[in-house]
């Protein structure tokens, strides 16, 4: 590789804008925080537990983590996705509402919140393959649980 093709590679890979930077970070107690939306995603929050490292999703704005609880041989999956809405403003104060619905196997049921503030939104999507007893009161701690004063910064 000739000189000038190299010192055009060395600039182009240390220009602004290049390489983004980890809009998630490693904060204290196993938790982590998203830069872009403010949310935090808890190391753990009631009986469910992170589930690997939160990720941006391909590069975009939009984060997303995974928590589980597992009890009597069922694992129960809750997804996390925080995602801008750019053009539309619902208000300040935070709004959630819930749609659920039959998978069609057996008893198993997918849960869909969805919750708003300023320009974010974050959809938590619960898989529950068996519901039990304390299926209803975990999950809903759980909701409960997140870090909703960080949301969208404060």
């Amino acid at each position: 590789m000739n000189r000038h093709r190299l010192m055009i590679l060395v600039l182009l890979c240390c220009a602004p804008g290049f390489a983004a930077a980890d809009p998630i970070h490693a904060i204290a107690d196993g938790a982590y925080w998203h830069h872009d939306s403010g949310l935090v995603f808890p190391r753990k929050i009631g009986e469910f537990e992170l589930v690997g490292i939160p990720q941006d999703v391909a590069g975009s704005r939009e984060a997303v983590a995974y928590y589980a609880r597992g009890v009597a041989g069922a694992r129960t999956v809750a997804a996390v996705t925080a995602y801008p809405v750019e053009a539309i403003d619902l208000g300040e104060g935070l709004r959630a509402e819930l749609d659920a619905h039959s998978t069609g196997t057996g008893d198993a049921v997918t849960l869909r919140y969805f919750v708003a503030k300023r320009d974010w939104r974050v959809r938590i999507e619960v898989a529950v393959p068996a519901p039990d007893a304390d299926t209803h009161s975990s999950i809903e701690a759980f909701i409960r649980g997140l870090q909703w004063k960080s949301l969208a910064n404060g």
